[in-house]
């Protein structure tokens, strides 16, 4: 039987999957349909989508309406994750403390990998990956195991 991976996605990373079916989120999320893979997120989390959801520039770039893509993302939850409690600092820093929240889960729930394009979680990567945890790009993403 195989192992179901734990994932963090940041973000970008969920907008590119439930909003903007971006080409370099395709496998990730076609694992994530397969119940390959689980998606890890505390409301924190939840709540910077919402926000983000809402913003006027992402829904005419969207071309849906924000309940919708609300919509979407609360079945995402409950179909291939749903809501953990928040984790504990880890010792990684990240530059922007927004992005924060995302490596503390991924440090909390390792070996996981953490999905995202930030510059800032991207960075972590080399130290992160001692302690199990793979953070890399949704096209980089190798399909392997954390």
């Amino acid at each position: 039987m195989a192992t179901v991976e734990r994932w963090v996605l940041d973000t970008n990373a969920v907008l590119d999957w439930l909003v903007f079916d971006d080409a370099g989120m395709r496998a990730a999320a076609d694992r994530l349909r397969r119940l390959q893979a689980r998606w890890l997120h505390t409301r924190e989390m939840l709540d910077e989508l919402d926000d983000v959801l809402g913003r006027p520039l992402l829904l005419r770039r969207a071309g849906a309406p924000a309940q919708a893509l609300r919509q979407r993302v609360a079945e995402a939850s409950a179909a291939h994750g749903g809501v953990v409690p928040a984790a504990a600092r880890c010792r990684w820093r990240c530059d922007d403390a927004d992005d924060q929240m995302f490596v503390d889960l991924a440090a909390h729930a390792s070996p996981c990998w953490l999905l995202t394009r930030d510059k800032a979680l991207l960075a972590l990567a080399p130290a992160a990956a001692a302690a199990g945890v793979r953070i890399a790009r949704p096209a980089d993403w190798n399909g392997g195991s954390a």
